[in-house]
């Protein structure tokens, strides 16, 4: 059975790179996204600008992308909301990235999204080096075509 190769001490120089262009790229709309955005307290919705409106069609193209490659960067993206008092709830586990317009209704920060993003952004960057290696090690690429043999 033939399996891609995901995890990102498993990547090569370039492919490292896209997927650290796509991170930075990415943090940056969740900013430009919550930076133009207000939170509406009762509905838990927030109210967008017009540029917060275009970076969440942008987010919403590569949020899958994203997220797996976070996964694969061992980042877990889940976060414990904070329980309603009001209803007796209970605090749930809330996937920061795939609910990124949903953290408002759930009591989570947005800076707490960021900071996932920021991790996973420095697990790439401490990586550039090793995956520059790989690429010129013939063990690297032998270890390619026996895993898709």
């Amino acid at each position: 059975m033939k399996q891609k190769t995901k995890h990102y001490k498993d990547v090569p120089f370039l492919e490292n790179k896209r997927r650290l262009n796509l991170l930075i790229h990415f943090r940056s709309l969740v900013k430009t996204y919550f930076d133009n955005s207000i939170l509406n307290m009762v509905s838990g919705n927030y109210n967008e600008k017009p540029e917060a409106s275009e970076a969440k069609k942008e987010i919403n193209l590569i949020i899958k992308d994203v997220y797996a490659i976070m996964v694969h960067a061992d980042i877990k993206t889940y976060s414990a909301s904070t329980p309603s008092v009001s209803v007796k709830g209970h605090g749930k586990n809330i996937n920061l990235i795939l609910n990124i317009f949903n953290l408002g209704r759930n009591d989570i920060e947005p800076d707490t999204a960021i900071d996932y993003i920021d991790r996973a952004i420095a697990v790439y960057k401490a990586n550039r080096a090793a995956s520059l290696i790989r690429v010129i090690n013939p063990f690297f690429w032998l270890s390619v075509a026996i895993k898709y043999r």
